[in-house]
C-alpha cells in the first residue's frame, strides 16, 4: 500500500482581514464574513436595471427638384438662340421672384442642324426647399408659356447630412425612452436611477418609400403625393441601457 503524506491545514485569523483557509501549500482560499442580507446596506453600484428603449422618426424629403426644357429650331442658329434666350429669360425671372439663388438653378444649352435647320434645346434645372413654391412656379410657366416648355415632376430628395442627423436623434430618443422606462420601473420599487452604466444598440432600421403593389408599380404617372411618400424615409433604433439603482430618499414633510 503506497503511504499518502497527510495533509496540513492551518488557519490564520486577523481582526482586519477575512478568514483565511489553506489546504497544503498549492491553494490559498479566501472566504468572506457571511451576515443576514440587507437591501439598505447594499452597495450602491451592486444595485442595477437594465431595460431596452427604441426611438422612431421620419424624415420626409426637404428638398425638390424640377427641370424644364425648352426647344427651338429655326433657318439659322441666331433667330433659333433668340427665340430659346426670351424664353429662359422669363423662367429665371420666375424661379428669382420665388427666391431662388443663382446657385439654385443651373442652365444648360445644346445646339444642333437638322435637315437644313437650326436647333436649340435649352434645360433649367432648379431646386427648391418647399414644394408649395415648386408647384406655383411649374404651374406658373406651364400657363404662361404653354406647350413651349415641358415641366419634369418635382425629383424629391433629403439635403446634403439631414439624415446623418436623424440617425443620431433617433439613437437619443431610443435612450431617452430607455431612462423613462427605467424611472416608471424604478418607482414602482421604490429606487430612484442614477446615471448609466452601459449604452448597446441592439438594431438600427433604415426603409424609404412605402410598400406598393404591382399594380401602382406600373402607373407611370405617379402622383407628386406618391413621390413624396417614395422618398420619405422612417429610422428605427432599439437600444440597451444599464442604469445604477439607488434607494429613493423619504421626503420631508
Amino acid at each position: 500500500m503506497i503511504e499518502q503524506e497527510p495533509i496540513q491545514v492551518f488557519t490564520e485569523l486577523n481582526n482586519k482581514d477575512p478568514l483565511r483557509i489553506g489546504v497544503g501549500k498549492a491553494e490559498t482560499f479566501k472566504i468572506n464574513e457571511i451576515s443576514e442580507p440587507n437591501i439598505s446596506s447594499a452597495n450602491y453600484f451592486d444595485r442595477q436595471i437594465n431595460v431596452t428603449g427604441i426611438g422612431e422618426l421620419t424624415l420626409p424629403p426637404d428638398r425638390f427638384s424640377i427641370t424644364i426644357k425648352c426647344k427651338s429650331c429655326k433657318d439659322n442658329v441666331q433667330d433659333a438662340k433668340n427665340s430659346i434666350t426670351r424664353r429662359v429669360d422669363y423662367i429665371v425671372q420666375a424661379l428669382k421672384n420665388s427666391s431662388l439663388k443663382p446657385e439654385d438653378y443651373r442652365i444648360f444649352q445644346h445646339t444642333s442642324h437638322l435637315d437644313g435647320m437650326a436647333t436649340v434645346d435649352s434645360e433649367v434645372e432648379a431646386h427648391f426647399t418647399d414644394i408649395g413654391k415648386c408647384q406655383n412656379v411649374s404651374n406658373l410657366l406651364a400657363e404662361k408659356l404653354g406647350p413651349s416648355v415641358s415641366i419634369t415632376l418635382p425629383h424629391c430628395y433629403h439635403s446634403r447630412g439631414s439624415l446623418d442627423k436623424l440617425r443620431k436623434q433617433t439613437g437619443m430618443l431610443a435612450i431617452h425612452n430607455a431612462r423613462q422606462k427605467a424611472l416608471e420601473m424604478a418607482r414602482v420599487l421604490h429606487h430612484s436611477v442614477g446615471s448609466a452604466l452601459q449604452v448597446h444598440e441592439l438594431e438600427s432600421q433604415e426603409t424609404q418609400g412605402t410598400a406598393r403593389d404591382a399594380e401602382d408599380e406600373s402607373d407611370l404617372s405617379t402622383s407628386i403625393q406618391q413621390k413624396i411618400a417614395d422618398a420619405t424615409v422612417v429610422l428605427k433604433s432599439k437600444v440597451s441601457v444599464c442604469f445604477q439603482l439607488a434607494t429613493a430618499k423619504p421626503k420631508n414633510n
